[in-house]
């Protein structure tokens, strides 16, 4: 029988990141504890949007700490994609894992920034803050949900591109479906300041993806 050479890579560095990952889980498990019951019921029941978004306080530390949580999940998950679509595995891992959460945070803080920016001129901050609040705590339930995906990919079984596409298909399925509920609560809102919602749903829910895309394509192409 002809040997097979096998590659062995340490994954040290991302099992220390889990335990940091579970250690946030469990302060924000402790620490609010009754809104953390509420939040892991998220796709089942709408009782944490509506006691916790009546007065939506974006920056509460039970969000920061999912947040934080939200990025390694979904840092891991894009690493896979690079280590997958990419010939032979980096020489520096954490240095490439530290690009991707940076790229990542940056991006979302810069279009949440554009987003509370646009409400101010607009002059509907408590619409703009509920929304912003219903689509942070359905993204970060989602990267909660992606992260022991992420950790089989990683330590059990290497995914097939097809596999990374079937998942990414998902997440962007959900992400589509919590939108469209969204949109559908507030659609007699939404009826009568069309002109807006337009130029709002254009300018950034459409606009940066479309720019990221155009910006992967280009460094995939060089």
């Amino acid at each position: 029988m002809e040997a097979i050479e096998r590659h062995a890579v340490s994954l040290d560095w991302i099992t220390l990141l889990l335990v940091l990952v579970l250690g946030l889980l469990v302060i924000a498990k402790y620490a609010f504890n009754q809104r953390f019951a509420h939040f892991i019921m998220l796709f089942a029941t709408d009782k944490y949007l509506l006691l916790k978004g009546k007065d939506p306080n974006l920056f509460h530390p039970f969000n920061v700490l999912l947040f934080a949580v939200n990025v390694v999940s979904v840092g891991l998950f894009i690493f896979i994609f690079y280590i997958t679509f990419t010939e032979g595995y980096p020489d520096r891992p954490l240095v490439v894992f530290l690009r991707i959460i940076t790229a990542y945070t940056t991006f979302v803080l810069l279009k949440f920034s554009l987003e509370k920016i646009l409400a101010d001129v607009i002059s509907v901050n408590n619409k703009m803050n509920y929304y912003l609040f219903y689509k942070l705590s359905y993204r970060n339930f989602t990267a909660l949900v992606l992260l022991p995906l992420s950790i089989f990919f990683l330590y059990s079984w290497e995914p097939t591109k097809l596999v990374l596409y079937i998942t990414l298909g998902l997440i962007l399925t959900l992400n589509l479906i919590t939108l469209l509920s969204v949109f559908t609560k507030n659609r007699q809102y939404i009826s009568s300041n069309w002109f807006y919602f337009i130029l709002y749903l254009c300018a950034l829910e459409i606009g940066p993806y479309y720019i990221l895309y155009k910006l992967v394509t280009k460094f995939q192409g060089q």
